[in-house]
């Protein structure tokens, strides 16, 4: 009976524990299939690889795959997963176990970790109270530049870029919001990782992450006197902790060929011009063109030698199809604690124009290390090499283009092996040394200019090399939870060295060297920056408070020596040493120190992000003023009100996905002039000698070099700026408007003064004052329709520039051709607008002319000038603005799709209402001597009633509207098309990315301006002197073929 009760119990147990078992299967079933699986893509349809795929709330969390594809169990049904990727925003969405679900990651466009980095460090956009710009650092990989800058024109409302020139490696002008200044620096102060710089050329657009562009003071016055013209900031790309290592490869091959050229008269056309010419001025002809045999000699010459019209000399000077590549590789990863970027690119780009090129190898490590739970570091250190090949450009007499321009068609290049010389043209040979190659080359025959092919070849024996190293370190110590205290430290080391040869050789009269010369130009530059702050960052409900202090302290040495000598035995490019001379030995230097302590702090209060407001205060004392004007006080307040958050616009939100209304005012300084400007300074050469005592007895002695002004003081810059901020149904549509007012005042300026006092300069004052207005509005649109993903966005932005006050009130004049006045800056007006004659057409017969102001100088077909005062006199009275450089409005319109593995991107840049002074058609067209002219001068007055703008043969020539011309155009600066290939293969071989690409730049120009280029800026930064063209480097389009390659 017992053993049965046991077996009835045991039965009864094991039914029990099936019965269990039968009624939990289900969920245990279940709960081993309850697994999410999915894949996470970009917005181009590509795997995400090693995205972090993490269950919230709990620490459960895997890793894409090579496919982009993950697996993760879940303890429910329902949950919530959160998708992150460094580079990328992260995603948090639901998802339901045992269902597939595909995640679209969007890659920052402008952010680091979600924040716009401003002076001393960052803040979330929408939080943002001043008015910036920003660039991804994806829109400048693809284009192929080596001046960042350039990259930047038209892509932010406010900031304006002109390319100084088209020669390889050359930098540019950038204003933001206008001119800052009639003669000190109008350059916008430039943060790279920290690091205050004077421009950013050097840096490689691979390395770059993105760049913020603080267009107001919000930003600017924690910067002080160094942030009166705008601030760009620059953050580059940096290693990812915990992030297995990853290698990426971009390089491109391109072609490059001016997008216009001049037109110049052939030999039959020329000759004919030149006798006319002699011809009106009443002059006898050139021998060789005084009689018929002579021309159909000078012709059969031609012919014989350089062809049936002569010679095309740019032609001769340019590189069609000029080769250039770039290839960068990088190495990215980490591992818990630290994390490493590293890239080495080569850049390799010759000019257009023979004999330019430019090279530069940059290496670039980033550094971010963990060292504890509080503590951490960031470091950088880039070495770049630069070396270059130049031509002389911006130069009337000697320029390289513009010799080409006016080289007359009758002379050969060579003058080697030339048959069918006429008598008359022996002189062809003068000076001609068979041995030397120098020597081949032909003097130029009727026309004042330099062999531009001979003058090439010789500039080729002299080149410009440039040694950079930049670095910086970030110590970041967390205190507490919301007190953090940065140690900052950064250096700018910089060499330069000139290894110049200019070769012995005779042509002719203007063109000649009588000794070889050996040049050796070094300069060094050390900048040293090293700063403290400590921020405060808390939160109390719906109360965000942040505070800042800080302190910087920062020197710079510059020194120069440079040494000549002359008399090396021979043309040989390896005799070219110092010490290989035996004449004429020269030697100049100068050293140069400047320092800057300062104190800094900024404090802001959000209010749940609807009510916002910021003020900073730097206080500066510089070593470039005297005491008693060392110190400067800069403070600033911003503020911006989400208007859209308030609970009266509830009815709104539907359409309206933000909108935040901005306001700033600050006081900013300037202190860009040269060091010591306060201080008179002293020197003496090895030729300044002076007689003391005994009148046969010379000494050495000293004299004033510069004249200083005691009393200089900080030049400032009051701005204001008020804007909106639009984002519109659902954020596909974002809008940015501003208006702002800068007024300058205290400008530093080298004021004229009387020749009488003697000074070897003018000295530096604080005189005038000036004001820029405008306004800028930009719109983005993005809309998505499936597959296809398409952005549109556009800006433009207009200023009106007026000079409020000048010293004593006279007048600023600028010159240029042969110190000819043609700009002048005056109250009421821009800064160097075009001052000179308006012309009002021809004169078509003697009566016109005997019924003018120019009846004593004037003949038939020659310019008509307008008599402005009526007095019966055409004399400086009568000179008045004929024009300006400063553009009405200058805009810039994007276009991006991209559809599965295709990307399409087209970017155009205006500029609207800028005025040319176009100085190189005064050589060209003025038709007054032996230089050769446009075939514009076909079109010449031959005779009463002739309807022509071009006047007759030799004109009388006067600064005037005649040589102004309308510079507006509309660039297509960039197009783009791209494939990513995807594919199991690819894989296989550890290809995560394969993207050819296709790019053209400068495809299509429209413009009226006559000249080579209308965008011209050949004086700099001189604001006193813009827009003047004198023939300079012209601009190429490029086509290239790149590939991105990632493993």
């Amino acid at each position: 009976m017992k053993n049965y009760n046991n077996e009835n119990k045991s039965r009864s147990l094991i039914l029990t524990l099936c019965m269990v078992i039968f009624l939990l299967s289900p969920s245990v079933l279940f709960a081993q299939k309850q697994n999410i699986t999915g894949k996470v893509i970009d917005d181009q349809g590509q795997p995400v690889i090693g995205a972090t795929v993490v269950l919230k709330d709990t620490p459960t969390g895997v890793i894409t795959n090579m496919d982009g594809e993950f697996v993760i169990a879940s303890p429910t049904k329902e949950n919530t997963i959160t998708v992150s990727m460094i580079g990328y925003n992260s995603v948090t969405v639901k998802a339901v176990a045992g269902q597939r679900v595909s995640i679209t990651l969007i890659e920052k466009t402008y952010e680091l970790d979600g924040l716009v980095v401003i002076g001393y460090g960052s803040i979330a956009k929408k939080d943002i109270t001043g008015a910036v710009g920003v660039v991804n650092g994806k829109e400048l990989k693809d284009m192929p530049v080596s001046s960042i800058n350039n990259v930047l024109q038209g892509k932010v409302p406010g900031l304006t870029v002109t390319s100084s020139s088209g020669t390889p490696g050359a930098g540019s002008v950038t204003h933001i919001r206008g001119i800052g200044s009639i003669t000190g620096s109008t350059t916008p102060l430039y943060v790279v990782d920290g690091l205050p710089q004077t421009g950013i050329d050097y840096l490689n657009p691979n390395d770059i992450e993105s760049i913020a562009v603080h267009k107001d003071a919000s930003v600017a016055a924690i910067y002080g006197s160094r942030g009166a013209n705008g601030i760009i900031i620059i953050t580059t790309k940096s290693g990812s902790l915990e992030n297995k290592a990853q290698v990426s490869y971009d390089g491109y091959v391109g072609w490059q060929t001016p997008w216009k050229r001049p037109h110049m008269l052939n030999a039959a056309d020329y000759i004919t011009y030149k006798n006319l010419a002699a011809d009106n001025a009443g002059q006898e002809r050139v021998a060789a063109f005084a009689t018929q045999e002579n021309i159909d000699a000078v012709l059969n010459f031609v012919n014989k030698n350089s062809g049936p019209n002569g010679t095309d000399w740019w032609k001769e000077i340019i590189n069609e199809g000029a080769f250039m590549h770039n290839h960068n590789i990088s190495v990215n990863g980490g591992t818990k604690n630290i994390g490493i970027l590293s890239s080495l690119a080569y850049t390799d780009q010759d000019g257009i124009v023979k004999g330019s090129n430019y090279k530069r190898i940059s290496w670039r490590n980033n550094f971010n290390m963990k060292i504890s739970k509080r503590v951490s570091l960031t470091a950088n250190v880039g070495i770049i090499d630069e070396k270059r090949q130049l031509i002389d450009e911006n130069n009337p007499a000697t320029g390289t283009v513009f010799s080409a321009m006016g080289a007359d068609p009758i002379t050969p290049v060579f003058r080697n092996n030339l048959v069918d010389v006429p008598i008359f043209l022996s002189q062809i040979y003068n000076g001609y040394e068979p041995n030397n190659l120098y020597s081949q080359y032909s003097g130029i025959l009727f026309s004042n200019k330099r062999n531009p092919v001979g003058q090439i070849q010789r500039m080729r024996q002299s080149t410009y090399e440039y040694l950079y190293v930049k670095a910086g370190a970030n110590l970041e110590i967390k205190l507490l939870d919301f007190l953090k205290f940065n140690s900052r430290f950064g250096m700018d080391i910089s060499r330069s060295l000139t290894d110049g040869f200019q070769p012995k050789y005779t042509l002719n009269a203007n063109d000649y060297a009588n000794e070889n010369t050996v040049i050796q130009d070094n300069s060094r530059s050390n900048y040293f920056v090293w700063e403290q702050t400590l921020s405060y960052d808390q939160t109390f409900g719906k109360f965000k408070i942040g505070a800042l202090v800080g302190t910087s302290a920062e020197e710079t040495s510059v020194s120069s020596v440079n040494a000549s000598i002359q008399g090396v035995i021979n043309n040989d490019k390896d005799m070219a040493i110092l010490n290989a001379g035996t004449t004429n030995p020269a030697v100049s230097g100068y050293p140069y120190d400047n320092s800057m302590l300062s104190f800094f702090g900024r404090v802001s209060l959000d209010y749940d992000s609807k009510y916002l407001i910021a003020a900073n205060l730097r206080r500066d004392g510089s070593s470039k003023f005297a005491d008693g004007h060392k110190w400067g006080t800069f403070p600033s307040v911003s503020a911006a009100w989400r208007f859209s958050s308030e609970s009266f616009m509830e009815s709104t939100r539907n359409w309206l996905s933000d909108a935040k209304l901005r306001v700033s005012y600050g006081l900013i300084g300037n202190q860009n002039i040269s060091g010591g400007g306060y201080a008179s300074t002293y020197g003496s050469t090895i030729y300044d000698r002076y007689s003391f005592g005994s009148p046969n007895t010379a000494s050495i002695g000293a004299g004033i070099i510069t004249v200083g002004n005691p009393v200089l003081k900080w030049e400032t810059s009051k701005q204001f700026d008020i804007g909106l901020d639009l984002s519109l149904f659902n954020n596909s549509i974002e809008i940015v408007a501003d208006y702002f007012r800068k007024n300058i005042d205290d400008m530093l300026m080298q004021e004229p003064q009387p020749t009488t006092l003697g000074f070897p300069n003018f000295p530096y004052a604080n005189v005038g004052s000036m004001r820029n207005v405008g306004w800028e509005l930009g719109v983005t649109y993005r809309k998505t329709w499936g597959d296809l993903n398409f952005t549109a966005s556009a800006n433009i932005s207009t200023y009106k520039n007026e000079v409020t006050s000048l010293g004593n009130g006279d007048a600023i004049y600028g010159t240029a051709y042969n110190n000819n006045t043609i700009t002048k800056t005056e109250v009421g007006q821009p800064v160097g607008y075009f001052y000179g004659y308006v012309t009002n057409g021809i004169f078509q017969n003697a009566e016109q002319v005997e019924g003018s102001a120019q009846r004593e100088t004037a003949k038939p077909g020659d310019i008509r000038y307008k008599d402005l005062n009526n007095d019966d006199v055409l004399d400086d009275n009568d000179r008045t603005k004929i024009g300006d450089p400063w553009p009405d409005f200058v805009y810039g319109l994007t276009l991006g799709a991209s559809w599965k593995g295709f990307d399409f991107n087209m970017f155009l840049q205006g500029s609207q209402g800028n005025d040319v002074y176009n100085a190189s058609r005064i050589e060209t067209e003025a038709m007054f001597d032996g230089k050769n002219q446009s075939t514009r001068v076909l079109k010449r007055w031959k005779e009463p009633g002739q309807i022509t703008d071009v006047p007759k043969a030799g004109f009388a020539i006067k600064n005037s509207s005649y040589f102004v011309e309308d510079g507006s155009y509309l660039r297509l600066k960039n197009l783009t098309f791209s494939y990513n290939f995807t594919g199991k293969l690819l894989k296989r071989w550890g290809v995560t990315r394969l993207q050819p690409y296709f790019t053209a730049n400068n495809l299509l120009t429209i413009t009226g301006y006559k000249g080579m280029d209308p965008e011209v800026n050949e004086w700099g930064n001189d604001g006193g002197v813009q827009g003047i063209d004198w023939g300079s480097y012209p601009h190429s389009k490029s086509f290239v073929f790149g590939v991105n390659i990632e493993f």
